[in-house]
């Protein structure tokens, strides 16, 4: 899909047309624009319009838009399609019956990551739903004015619009660099602002009055106590989370598969795997594009392996920051590449597994490795005290502040985290604090991101609401070293295919893991494993050697030489020295750094 725009004030006809333009992306999106006196929408998608198209009713007037999908299974499909006295496309017809039975309450907690917007002429109130854990963006411009509010999922497309003024939020951009993202709600433009995660809000127009609030709250209801019934439990919500999303209704699916633990529970538990492929990239096939085939086999889906050429991140830049307003870096620009082939095979959902790291593994807790004879080991154990940081990964050290920003990154970072606690004394403690750094996950690092929703036909199946309900009662000391995660991912896909990341089955025991780790550790000294090595652009895992790119793309030489002065020095202001110094053999070392580095130069060049 690629997201909606909704304008409260006076019918602008050109206005509206303008900003469905601003949405598309690709040539395959379809737009549908409502506009009457007082209010336009736009809703442009790759989704399949007979399912997904806004819904009407034609007695109350109520229109319903929907920006991402609300899942359903196919009893309530097939009652969608009997429902002739709604028009439009059948989720929506399902929401929209909904809340013509039961009012707005009804369909707060829709079941997916989607924007919802709900059009009442008859009380002239606009509702919007966002879900419950931000994953789909979503955006305001001056919502208290309400005349001459806008509503949109993309920032720069509100940015862009001729009757919009905006300033650049310098301090959100010195914070990507610093954090790899702004601290929400702020984005690159100070009057913009992110709406929050499992928001209601509405805009009255009739009495020119605005309100807001929170539908749904995490770690309310106590923590689960018994760690086998929870395993029992979060594999069957997430196995059917999983099957009503991939249902043949839904047409071909495709997940981008590696070897690892997460991925693999998409092809094994697909409602038919004969209607999914599983996407592996690589530079070189090695031994994580063998296990992803070995996953897609023995769970009987289709393999395809997506070979990326020595120009590929570089050579979608642009495109991926066009896409992805530069809210997050190039270096996690990996799918956009795909979007042709996925057309060519007749893909209509694309789904991935990106969000597991932050909901049930804990990547983002305060924890640090055990060592053993001063060398680290592949367990973590948690830390007392919080790092004021993002933490967008474990034992991630953050460079200084920049001078020109430091008090207003300091302030924002203190009121964002007003109230968290900083000794970390228990699982609650602990888990306040990760909750306020993954919701919004639109906002989280190296996860989908805000790019995959307005690339691709995009279905998150963590949004579902049962598995909300179930992240809300997981205690922290089971998502430590994927306690929790292993066991449910052997539940559903087995043990018979190592994880590729670290050698051993899915759920393997604490001794397990060290008796494999140490036996790696041997044979590699004595080498017995091969590698594909990371001295050139390959490595042994899925994604490649960053530093490469930086020492051999002329796309990248070009852009880092050519940057205009100005662009230099705002570079410098923001990062808190000036990057030039410093040679690109030395920044190779520093890839992850200078690839936001570009991510922020291709986005200047672009909004010029």
């Amino acid at each position: 899909m690629a997201g909606l725009y909704a304008i409260i004030g006076e019918q602008n006809s050109d206005r509206i047309v303008k900003a469905a333009e601003r949405l598309k992306f690709f040539p395959n999106e379809q737009i549908d624009i409502f506009s009457e006196r007082h209010i336009s929408i736009a809703w442009v998608s790759q989704d399949p319009p007979l399912l997904f198209a806004p819904a009407y009713h034609p007695e109350t007037g109520v229109r319903i838009f929907t920006s991402g999908r609300v899942a359903w299974d196919e009893p309530d499909w097939q009652r969608a399609e009997k429902m002739s006295h709604l028009k439009g496309g059948l989720s929506n017809r399902l929401i929209l019956d909904r809340y013509l039975q039961g009012d707005i309450s009804a369909i707060e907690r829709h079941n997916g990551s989607a924007i919802v917007l709900v059009w009442n002429p008859r009380s002239q109130r606009l509702h919007c739903l966002s879900d419950h854990f931000g994953g789909h963006p979503l955006f305001l411009y001056s919502p208290e004015k309400v005349e001459g509010c806008v509503i949109s999922t993309f920032a720069d497309a509100i940015a862009s619009d001729a009757e919009v003024r905006t300033t650049p939020d310098h301090v959100s951009m010195a914070e990507f660099l610093k954090e790899w993202q702004a601290t929400p709600p702020h984005t690159y433009y100070n009057e913009i602002k992110y709406a929050g995660a499992a928001k209601h809000l509405c805009w009255d127009l009739a009495n020119t009055t605005y309100s807001e609030s929170e539908y749904w709250k995490p770690h309310q209801d106590g923590y689960f106590d018994n760690l086998q019934d929870t395993v029992n439990l979060l594999a069957d919500t997430l196995s059917n989370a999983i099957r009503i999303r991939t249902l043949p209704r839904l047409g071909k699916t495709a997940t981008f598969i590696s070897g690892g633990m997460d991925s693999r529970l998409l092809v094994f538990a697909a409602a038919d795997p004969s209607t999914m492929v599983g996407v592996n990239l690589y530079d070189v096939p090695n031994r994580e594009s063998g296990l992803s085939q070995k996953l897609c086999e023995s769970a009987g889906v289709e393999y395809i392996g997506f070979a990326r050429d020595k120009d590929y991140y570089p050579r979608w830049m642009k495109k991926g920051v066009s896409v992805s307003g530069a809210m997050w870096s190039l270096e996690d620009n990996h799918f956009i590449g795909t979007h042709e082939l996925l057309q060519q095979i007749g893909v209509s959902t694309v789904l991935s597994a990106c969000s597991a790291d932050m909901l049930f593994k804990g990547e983002i807790l305060d924890k640090e490795f055990v060592k053993l004879f001063g060398k680290s080991l592949p367990f973590f154990r948690y830390k007392s005290q919080r790092v004021e940081s993002f933490l967008p990964y474990p034992e991630y050290q953050s460079p200084p502040f920049p001078p020109a920003f430091k008090a207003q990154m300091k302030q924002r970072f203190a009121n964002y985290f007003e109230g968290v606690p900083t000794r970390l004394r228990s699982d609650s403690d602990r888990l306040k604090v990760e909750n306020k750094r993954i919701r919004p996950l639109c906002y989280v690092p190296a996860s989908s991101g805000q790019t995959m929703y307005r690339a691709f036909a995009y279905d998150d199946f963590f949004a579902d609401r049962a598995i909300a309900d179930l992240y809300s009662r997981i205690p922290a000391k089971w998502k430590i070293n994927r306690l929790l995660w292993g066991k449910v991912v052997a539940k559903i896909c087995g043990q018979d295919i190592l994880d590729a990341n670290y050698g051993w089955r899915p759920g393997a025991s604490t001794i397990e893991k060290f008796l494999v780790f140490s036996r790696d550790w041997f044979r590699r000294r004595l080498g017995e494993i091969s590698t594909v090595g990371n001295q050139g652009l390959a490595t042994d895992g899925s994604w490649p050697n960053l530093g490469w790119y930086i020492q051999n793309s002329p796309t990248l030489k070009q852009t880092w030489e050519e940057a205009p002065l100005e662009d230099r020095q705002l570079l410098a202001e923001l990062w808190g020295s000036d990057p030039w110094q410093i040679s690109l053999n030395q920044w190779a070392k520093s890839p992850n750094d200078f690839f936001r580095f570009m991510t922020l130069l291709n986005y200047w060049d672009m909004r010029d």
